[in-house]
Formats: structure tokens, sequence, C-alpha cells
């Protein structure tokens, strides 16, 4: 059972390959249907001075990809920054800098998914409220 989270000398002894490569075997554990077990009060105890994630994941906000599943982490273990389209914005460029050059992480991941409804609504055309001008960025 997981119940210790990164912390900062585990974090400074990753590369980012041992880091794709570790993510690359939870997402095998996560199709095969078996994913670690996780003591969640023990990783909030453990996080509460401090976290150390190894990444930062770039993701669409699709329900259907839940990051931390696909790649069985859990917390303090990956930063997840979420947004229709998994397109990069200032917004999102800060909060990727942050995760690596503040916070450490060593190695960032942008994730597609198939069947992405903003796409598909930039694709169209779709105009509406604030979703005309994100879809833009798409």
């Amino acid at each position: 059972m997981k119940n210790i989270a990164i912390n900062k000398e585990t974090q400074a002894s990753l590369t980012p390959n041992s880091i794709l490569n570790h993510l690359l075997e939870g997402n095998k554990r996560f199709i095969n249907n078996d994913l670690q077990a996780v003591d969640y009060n023990a990783l909030v105890k453990d996080t509460t001075s401090g976290q150390y994630p190894k990444a930062v994941i770039l993701s669409c906000i699709d329900s259907r990809v839940p990051v931390e599943q696909v790649f069985d982490q859990t917390i303090g273990d990956i930063f997840v920054a979420r947004v229709a389209g998994n397109f990069e914005n200032t917004d999102i460029l800060g909060s990727l800098e942050y995760s690596c050059a503040v916070a450490g992480s060593k190695l960032i991941m942008v994730l597609g998914h198939e069947s992405c409804g903003a796409v598909k609504a930039a694709c169209d055309g779709v105009e509406l409220g604030n979703i005309t001008k994100m879809l833009d960025n798409i």
C-alpha cells in the first residue's frame, strides 16, 4: 500500500526518463485494472508540510481521462493542469513553469485523447460566450 509521499530527496534523485517509465508502468496497471492500494489519509498528512511532485501533465478537462488514475498516481505524485482542448496559454505556461522551476518537477507531459469535444467545437466554429475565446486558442 502506498502511504508515503515523494520527498525532496526522492524527487532530486529522479530523472525525466525514470519518471516517464514510472508513468508508463502506471498506465499499464490502469489498463490491466491492477491499481496500487493507497492510504489517502496517510498521504494527506505526509504532504501537509510540502509537496514534491515528479512531473506535471497538461491534459484536457475530459471526464473520461482522469489523469492520476490513468497513470496510477496519487496525492503528491504529479501536478495536473487541465483545460478543455489541453492547449497552452499564459496561465497554463505559468503553472508548468511553477511546477518545474519552483516545485522541482522534472517532466512535462502533454496528454491528448480521442474524440475531444473542445477540438471538435473549435473545428466546427462554435461561438458561445467565453467558449469562443477559449476555442480560439485551439
